[in-house]
């Protein structure tokens, strides 16, 4: 009995601290409600959907690949390292071709709701999913053969040692060139970023990662709207 008045005495007095906060919450979604209305706060969930898209695109590129590298690793470990970028590039271009090429969206955009659209202007031939072919040829280069390419060649850079080569080796002075470039494209990647969080558009996934990539070209919508 004891126990009982004791969890009904707690109840009873949660409630009345809930009943007594209501007019206080009340206030709070007041005073709230018209300043996400101004800053236009489905602008904002639409950024947090391109960000969270292009993160589960790059988990399921990666989930793909695991099991690919795991039975080329019992086979020779050799091929393995050797075709792990030409692996991730097969399965990249078979993800673009099967999602953003016959859809219009990656399958990342999908899950928020989200699509690629591009005014067709010029009467271009268009892909699939409506969108202008060349456009997207442009963007499947820039996002997937550009960054691969210049994984392979700092890739060899390294296993050649070109880093460690005299300043006056010409390996040397191409090592320098493409890190000088990487350092200006993470610095233009930064920005933006910060641009894409002022405005909502052009977002560019990895850009402290690869060469210039999702540079631009084609602006994310709600598939709802």
């Amino acid at each position: 009995m004891s126990t009982s008045s004791t969890q009904s005495s707690a109840l009873s007095r949660l409630e009345d601290v809930w009943r007594a906060v209501q007019p206080k919450l009340s206030n709070i979604r007041e005073t709230i409600s018209p300043t996400l209305r101004k800053e236009g706060s489905s602008t904002r969930i639409i950024r947090v959907g391109q960000l969270d898209a292009e993160l589960l695109d790059q988990e399921l590129a990666q989930i793909l690949l695991e099991p690919i590298n795991k039975a080329l690793s019992l086979i020779n470990i050799g091929i393995k390292t050797y075709s792990e970028l030409e692996l991730k590039l097969v399965i990249q271009l078979v993800l673009y071709k099967f999602a953003i090429w016959d859809t219009g969206a990656s399958y990342g955009a999908k899950l928020q709701d989200l699509r690629y659209v591009v005014p067709n202007r010029s009467n271009n031939p268009l892909t699939p999913s409506g969108i202008p072919r060349k456009i997207l040829i442009v963007h499947g280069t820039l996002t997937l053969v550009v960054p691969y390419l210049h994984s392979r060649l700092r890739a060899h850079a390294l296993s050649q040692a070109w880093p460690d080569a005299p300043s006056s080796d010409i390996r040397r002075k191409v090592w320098d060139v493409m890190h000088s470039i990487e350092s200006l494209y993470a610095a233009l990647g930064l920005v933006n970023f910060v641009a894409f969080l002022w405005n909502g558009r052009h977002v560019a996934s990895s850009y402290h990662k690869h060469p210039p990539a999702n540079r631009f070209i084609i602006q994310v919508q709600d598939a709802g709207r």
